[in-house]
């Protein structure tokens, strides 16, 4: 999620014995049986955390919609989710009609687990914690018990006096968070997923890796696939495994603030001392402060027909022919060039063409062509309306962390109208053994698209031709865009010079990208027709500008137009049936 944020209450200091903060979990967690026969309570308050859209479409009888954009509030530094001032919180629960006596329970429409357990935290941060509890498992689970729901909205609620008072000891910051590593008992737990924890990818932060000393329990890890919080048995194997133990001290921290709140949640259900670090990882980086653990990125450039013939002369790269037509590959080639054909690197998915393969099918497939870690890719294509094929597998070798991986500018055309030398002879290829791990694709699946939809951190990027974008054209099942995207034709970032075509230069590029909003401190997604052309914006924005996050969009339009219950923007017609035969073109990818 890209909620912003902010709240200048951090503090390092303990006003409070924090053993009061344990509380047993039949005080937190609450079942759609209990709600069930205290929902005519009169001091009881009904809040659903979720999108808008879903509470206004079914939601528990009595309660309310809480705008979890409230519960953050803009800082300087830009950090995402921090805690808003105590009167403004104020303000927000009172309007929804929260007294100092009011007993409150909030749950998630679907899949809100931690923006539920962030809204649980905030209540402990006013002093509300021994009255706020969570309707364990959801609006998913009060459906599942046979209860009713109702799309009715309350009445508005009469505003009431909350005041509440700040808890400060409840949250870390980054001062006291170093002034205590190493200590015997303190814990310090990373709630990010792993490809994060294990510095795969930087997510929100500066930099890849994590804190110093820091244990990994990912936030899904604490509830089931219900979006239930594991019995306390279950929990306790949890945080054993990451190195907890009686009477330890934990902060834990994610990217911005949220995701952390669940593993809060969890070990305070266990009654230990637990805090958030709210700041979290983004805040840690932005100090420029240790962490551990980071891979290194892949090394993604352009190379020049110069370059390229001198590192050809003394066999110190690997070389790889993408182009699509394999008997253009045996008429002349690179010398030392294997050839690899674009289709072998991505399969059908459950029904939807066009997906990738799994990381154990590209390690076989690297391998049998002789790719290695200690030595540079080169890869080319024809140079024109097939350039993608080059970024598709740059940004899949990327996902391996191949130390270094470059694109031939102007391709094979380029190379040729040099009268560079070509061979139709095979290189000699040893066969090596290309592991596994590190593997973690700069990719966002389709479902995540659809729930970012609207985000203000966002820039949604449809690289297909203007007609496609449009929906005047197309072969997929239905025509247009996804909501709110920016057409940008992947091609427009290439310019033909001297009758061959190369990229343009980087202060060209910059340029066009900025001009239509799509900047370096957005979360971008880059899409086309499968994923083939979003790989060429990808290398541009990612390996050529520097833009740190950008995701592609695989298997794009083609799984989007297929989602009936996906909203598009354009004509939504439907379209046409393509040819059965004939030369693939980029509107095709």
């Amino acid at each position: 999620m890209l909620n912003r944020s902010v709240a200048a209450l951090l503090t390092g200091v303990l006003l409070t014995p924090v053993a009061a903060l344990a509380a047993p979990r039949d005080q937190m967690l609450v079942s759609p049986a209990w709600l069930k026969s205290h929902l005519a309570d009169r001091q009881l308050v009904l809040l659903q955390i979720g999108e808008r859209g879903e509470y206004d479409k079914e939601h528990i009888p009595g309660a309310r919609f809480l705008d979890f954009e409230s519960l953050s509030a803009d800082q300087e530094g830009g950090l995402y989710l921090e805690m808003p001032t105590v009167a403004r919180l104020d303000s927000t629960f009172a309007a929804l009609g929260v007294s100092r006596d009011s007993r409150i329970i909030l749950y998630f429409g679907s899949d809100w687990v931690s923006p539920t357990t962030r809204a649980w935290l905030t209540f402990e941060y006013l002093g509300m914690g021994a009255r706020t509890s969570i309707l364990d498992g959801g609006l998913p689970a009060w459906k599942a018990a046979g209860n009713a729901v109702t799309a009715e909205v309350p009445p508005a609620a009469t505003p009431q006096s909350l005041a509440g008072t700040a808890h400060p000891e409840l949250i870390a910051d980054a001062e006291w968070i170093q002034a205590r590593l190493g200590q015997p008992k303190f814990r310090l737990i990373d709630a990010r997923d792993p490809q994060f924890y294990g510095g795969l990818s930087a997510g929100s932060g500066t930099r890849p890796g994590h804190l110093p000393g820091a244990r990994n329990i990912p936030f899904t890890t604490v509830t089931d696939e219900d979006g239930r919080f594991l019995p306390d048995t279950a929990l306790q194997r949890v945080f054993t495994k990451a190195g907890v133990s009686k009477g330890d001290e934990i902060v834990a921290y994610c990217h911005i603030g949220q995701q952390a709140t669940a593993v809060v949640f969890a070990a305070r259900l266990l009654g230990y001392k637990a805090r958030l670090y709210d700041g979290s990882y983004q805040d840690w980086t932005r100090r420029d402060l240790k962490v551990e653990g980071g891979v290194a990125p892949t090394k993604g450039a352009l190379i020049s027909t110069a370059e390229l013939a001198a590192r050809v002369a003394k066999d110190s790269v690997t070389l790889i022919d993408l182009r699509s037509d394999l008997n253009a590959y045996l008429a002349n080639h690179l010398p030392g060039a294997v050839y690899l054909h674009y289709e072998t690197l991505r399969a059908t998915q459950a029904g939807t063409p066009g997906d990738v393969l799994p990381a154990a099918s590209y390690a076989e497939l690297w391998g049998r062509i002789g790719v290695r870690r200690d030595r540079p890719v080169v890869i080319y294509a024809s140079g024109d309306a097939q350039n993608f094929n080059a970024t598709f597998l740059a940004w899949l070798l990327a996902g391996f962390r191949q130390p270094e991986v470059y694109v031939l500018d102007g391709g094979y055309a380029k190379w040729a109208a040099e009268n560079r030398p070509l061979s139709r002879l095979y290189p000699e290829i040893a066969a090596v053994k290309y592991t596994t791990d590190p593997f973690l694709l700069d990719k966002i699946e389709g479902e995540h698209v659809q729930h970012s939809l609207g985000g203000k951190e966002l820039a949604i990027v449809d690289v297909r031709p203007a007609d496609q974008f449009a929906g005047t054209a197309g072969a997929q099942i239905r025509r247009g865009h996804i909501p709110g995207a920016i057409n940008h034709f992947w091609h427009d970032d290439l310019v033909t010079s001297n009758g061959v075509t190369v990229w343009k230069s980087v202060d060209e590029l910059r340029a066009a990208y900025a001009a239509q909003g799509i900047t370096a401190d957005k979360w971008i997604i880059v899409y086309c027709n499968t994923g083939t052309e979003a790989s060429h914006a990808y290398f541009a924005l990612h390996f050529l500008l520097g833009y740190p996050n950008v995701r592609v969009y695989v298997p794009s339009w083609t799984e989007w137009a297929e989602r009936s219950d996906w909203p598009v923007d354009g004509p939504v017609t439907t379209g046409t049936a393509p040819q059965a035969q004939g030369a693939r073109s980029c509107s095709e990818n």
